[in-house]
């Protein structure tokens, strides 16, 4: 049994790094290698204040890869296509 789990290991991290959402092109327009809430706003139009707080989980003020994937993975944002296909 033990041995099955193991062989199964590589199969279940594959599949979780497939669910991820890919991160859409976001303009860094001022280059300090986060995205403001008027940076974010250029792809997600209806991005509120609140939302923008929401998906900035350090609170500092601007939003990193890490933050912006976690709230794509999450559900707290929508990856551009789907939001506007569906």
């Amino acid at each position: 049994m033990k041995r099955f789990a193991i062989a199964l290991a590589p199969l279940a991290l594959a599949s979780a790094a497939l669910a991820q959402a890919t991160l859409p092109e976001v303009a860094d327009t001022d280059g300090n290698g986060t995205w403001s809430l008027a940076e974010l706003q250029a792809v997600w139009t209806d991005l509120t204040e609140d939302n923008f707080k929401a998906i900035d989980t350090t609170a500092d003020g601007a939003v990193d890869a890490t933050e912006l994937q976690a709230a794509l993975d999450g559900g707290v944002i929508k990856a551009p296509e789907a939001a506007t296909n569906g």
